[in-house]
């Protein structure tokens, strides 16, 4: 289930901001070292500066700029942002804008992880994977069923095979419906015992990132 993202890097949000071709038709310019097929749809990641935020999206090759002789300008493509993430463009251009910054209201950072997991809706299990987790929640991607936002569910993460795994009764408070990013973000409440083995397990995590 796992999915390829492309990175994309830009120096400053200064620079993303001029990047930004178009912004009703959500096109932006990149400087690719490495080929992209025009017409081609990809995932991606936007990081500027020094920022730790990444903004996931979708988008299409809808074009490549060679560099025109005698002249500085870089050669590149130009990726048009799917309507599904509209508002995520919407998010990228203000952030690029200096008019949005990420605020200090998640009292949990989420930290990204892959590992395999599972939820419970009667009367089957279905299969899925963690795309990040925190002391207080877990985002589960899965091309299953998904229940509606505000319907409580019971989930399992597999951390590792040496670990058993931890069970929690779980929140669906927001759906992401892009088919490759395709899951449910979870506020978790359980016992404190199964509220703890998710913090050490998120410690654990942190602890590794750092080496």
């Amino acid at each position: 289930m796992g999915r390829k993202w492309v990175l994309l890097e830009y120096d400053t949000p200064e620079k993303l901001r001029r990047c930004l071709e178009d912004w009703e038709r959500r096109v932006l310019f990149y400087p690719a070292v490495k080929q992209m097929q025009v017409g081609k749809l990809i995932d991606i990641e936007i990081a500027a500066g020094d920022s730790n935020v990444l903004f996931p999206m979708r988008a299409m090759v809808i074009a490549r700029r060679e560099r025109p002789q005698g002249t500085r300008s870089p050669r590149g493509v130009y990726l048009e942002i799917i309507k599904e993430d509209t508002d995520r463009f919407g998010r990228l251009c203000d952030f690029a804008d200096g008019k949005w910054r990420p605020g200090t209201r998640r009292q949990a950072p989420r930290l990204r992880a892959e590992m395999r997991a599972s939820y419970f809706l009667p009367p089957n299990f279905y299969r899925c994977e963690t795309a990040d987790v925190s002391s207080q929640g877990v985002f589960l991607r899965t091309d299953e069923v998904i229940p509606q936002v505000g319907e409580g569910i019971f989930i399992r993460l597999y951390p590792r095979r040496l670990w058993f795994p931890i069970s929690l009764s779980a929140r669906v408070c927001w759906i992401d419906k892009v088919d490759t990013r395709r899951g449910m973000g979870l506020f978790c409440f359980d016992t404190p015992r199964s509220l703890k083995r998710l913090g050490v397990l998120v410690e654990k995590l942190t602890n590794k990132v750092k080496l």
